[in-house]
């Protein structure tokens, strides 16, 4: 249950002043602590029923309106897809090592998982274009199958590796 002092959103400010201190708070209190753009992806992506679309957050909605959290992390989901889709195919593939990697498990073994269940496939906002919603899909699986035709893992993730001096 919320705290008494916290319980309830601010009944002075509008629906669009509310949501903008969601989406601040998130930036602050989340995002600028949460590293690689997977781990926000992911993360918001948690935060949505998938059978309403809907977003919720039990601390955030313990102080801001129901509609303001769903709405501000709606945004804020949009905004980190926007990132992942303007990366080039290079850093998209080094930001879903470093995700692997955070899961201290085996990677050979994400990199299958991830291709046979197609869970990316749930990452993406709810409203974002078609076009958007395809080529995120055809990057990660061409990450990921890069990463499975490949055992240099460290070669891949090492920034100052060049491809004149793989094997």
């Amino acid at each position: 249950m919320c705290e008494p002092e916290e319980a309830g959103p601010p009944h002075s400010l509008s629906l669009e002043e509310e949501t903008q201190r969601v989406v601040e708070n998130v930036q602050r209190r989340t995002l600028d602590e949460m590293p690689g753009y997977f781990n926000r992806l992911i993360y918001f992506a948690s935060l949505r029923d998938h059978n309403t679309g809907r977003y919720s957050h039990y601390g955030l909605e313990c102080r801001f309106s129901a509609e303001a959290v769903n709405e501000g992390l709606r945004l804020c989901h949009a905004q980190v897809f926007q990132q992942v889709t303007s990366l080039h195919l290079n850093e998209q593939t080094q930001d879903l090592i470093q995700f692997f990697d955070s899961l201290k498990t085996d990677r050979s073994r994400l990199v299958d998982v991830w291709r046979r269940l197609r869970a990316y496939e749930v990452l993406p906002p709810e409203n974002c274009l078609p076009l958007a919603r395809q080529l995120f899909s055809k990057d990660v699986e061409t990450a990921l199958q890069v990463l499975r035709q490949t055992e240099l893992w460290e070669l891949l993730s090492d920034p100052h590796g060049h491809p004149h001096n793989l094997p």
